[in-house]
Parts: C-alpha cells; structure tokens; sequence
C-alpha cells in the first residue's frame, strides 16, 4: 500500500456522505444498492449488517479521517496551539528578587 492509496482512503472517509448509501423516499429509508457506488464510497463503510428490523450501515470515522489529512497537510502546526508563555526577566529590581 503507497502513500497515494493511504491519502485516497482518508478522503473518501473524511467526505463521505450518508446520502451516498441512502435514500429517503416517502417517508421511508432507502438503502441504495451498493453495486452503483465508487469504489471510494465503499471504502468508507466500516460495516454493514441486517438488524433483523432493517439494515444498519456504520461509517468509518470522519472526524479521525479528517484529523489524520490535516496532520498530514500540515494545515495546523501542533506548536500554535500551546498556550503557555515563556518570559525571560533581566535586570529584575532588588526588592522583586525575594
């Protein structure tokens, strides 16, 4: 597995979309059938399984997905979120110094 696969699969979780594998129609929800999706769109279910009430379709994680590009990205440097601040005092008056 490459780079660009890795970077590919990260996208299509990161954007994936529940209206890609359902549709609501009528009041009732649609499952499409999974033979007309990419194969990107099926890369990003984490599973699907009969309820025995219906069929129940889990995404992978877009949040994680999404973290993992930006990191990638670099679109946010870890050092900016640090709150602390570093002063270096010199020349500090006598009386301050106890």
């Amino acid at each position: 597995m490459n780079e660009e696969t890795i970077l590919e699969a990260l996208r299509a979780i990161a954007f994936s979309d529940f209206t890609d594998y359902i549709r609501i129609e009528d009041g009732e929800v649609r499952v499409k059938d999974t033979g007309l999706l990419s194969a990107a769109q099926r890369s990003a279910i984490a599973g699907i399984k009969d309820t025995g009430k219906g069929v129940e379709i889990k995404l992978h994680d877009k949040q994680k997905a999404i973290e993992l590009l930006v990191k990638y990205l670099g679109l946010f440097d870890e050092a900016r979120e640090e709150q602390t601040v570093r002063v270096e005092l010199r020349g500090i008056p006598e009386e301050w110094a106890e």
